[in-house]
């Protein structure tokens, strides 16, 4: 064949790859401003309901955000960066990314291929699909405990598995705090208490067009001294790949959390009290190799007037072991974590921003 000729050959490739990237660039960034404007409108009847209700805010204990050192350590810039079991308190869309993890099966693959995100697709991955294997099944298990100072700890357990198309999951987490001072009405001391909430999650993450979404479902339980409140709500999220290094993302967290006191005394009416939602919006930038993350969340709790700014970075100092840094809310962060045969142990601390002094957390996260 002719120089020129080749020459014409791959000039017309070239074309033709430069015009598919710019037709899936098009769908990304219209796919996304659709699903965002769909959360947002959801966002804002949520808060006009609540609005509606006069009612007050209550669950703020589930925002702590003490699951994954990992997203600790990134300042808690977490929600678009999360792609195992911890991704079922920060964003249940990350859910879908364990698939990756464990190995593309033949639809992922085919699903990843169409809407243009090739950049995390192996070899191994494309010879099981050249042979319609899959990924098969696979189970991750994850804990963390957290130690907070003024007398508090936190801790989450979860675990996640394929199930249909998508990614299951399910967990728990809790915060407690000790030596609270309990006082009578005349404002005698009557002996310390302990205050403790718990939330249990149950979570799905799947592929919808071009975007990764997700929600979970979350059952309630607050208690302080002899009383017990009991409720519900749900977090909602999604997360579009606008570049193969770019990634933007969208929760709403604690849609229609509510809890009551089961000692009512007339269940007919029971008074329900509102929590308020938090909405998140996220982006992170990871270089072609995967050795180096920034993200940043923008936070909006609806009952507040300020906005929240997180910020983290991730480098990839060993094969095994990354490090992290980070800033939630001007509050410094730092972790580490080591990763070995599908085991994945880390370690952070951050600032407290109530007390200034330390909170140190360790998770261990297991892939089998």
């Amino acid at each position: 064949m002719p120089a020129r000729a080749r020459n014409y050959d791959r000039l017309h490739y070239v074309n033709g790859k430069l015009h598919y990237s710019i037709v899936r660039l098009n769908a990304c960034i219209k796919n996304f401003i659709k699903y965002s404007l769909l959360c947002v409108t959801c966002a804002q009847f949520c808060c006009t309901y609540l609005y509606a209700q006069d009612a007050g805010s209550r669950a703020a204990y589930t925002r702590g955000g003490w699951a994954g050192a990992r997203y600790v350590g990134m300042g808690k810039a977490a929600e678009v960066v999360a792609d195992d079991v911890y991704s079922i308190y920060w964003n249940p869309a990350g859910l879908i990314d364990l698939k990756s993890r464990a190995g593309l099966s033949s639809d992922t693959v085919h699903d990843k291929v169409s809407r243009g995100d090739i950049s995390k697709i192996t070899e191994k991955d494309l010879i099981q699909f050249s042979e319609e294997g899959g990924a098969g099944n696979f189970f991750q298990t994850g804990v963390s405990a957290a130690l907070l100072d003024i007398d508090r700890e936190a801790g989450f357990a979860g675990i996640a598995f394929p199930l249909f198309r998508g990614v299951a999951g399910c967990g728990v987490y809790t915060i407690q705090s000790r030596n609270i001072e309990g006082r009578d009405e005349s404002g005698a001391y009557t002996g310390d208490l302990i205050y403790r909430g718990s939330v249990g999650y149950l979570s799905y993450g799947w592929i919808s067009g071009v975007a990764s979404m997700g929600l979970s479902v979350k059952a309630l339980q607050e208690r302080i001294a002899d009383h017990t409140y009991y409720g519900g709500g749900c977090d909602f999220g999604a997360n579009v790949d606008i570049l193969p290094v770019l990634r933007v993302g969208f929760v709403i967290q604690d849609i229609g959390t509510h809890l009551y006191d089961h000692k009512s005394d007339d269940s007919a009416y029971r008074n329900f009290d509102f929590g308020y939602p938090t909405l998140k919006l996220s982006a992170a930038f990871t270089d072609r190799s995967g050795g180096f993350t920034i993200a940043m969340s923008g936070v909006k709790r609806v009952e507040q007037d300020k906005y929240i700014f997180n910020a983290g970075i991730s480098y990839a100092l060993l094969k095994s072991m990354d490090v992290y840094l980070g800033m939630s809310d001007l509050n410094f962060s730092s972790g580490v974590q080591i990763s070995f045969s599908g085991l994945d142990i880390g370690y952070a601390f951050i600032i407290d921003k109530i007390s200034y002094g330390f909170n140190n957390i360790i998770s261990i996260a297991l892939m089998l």
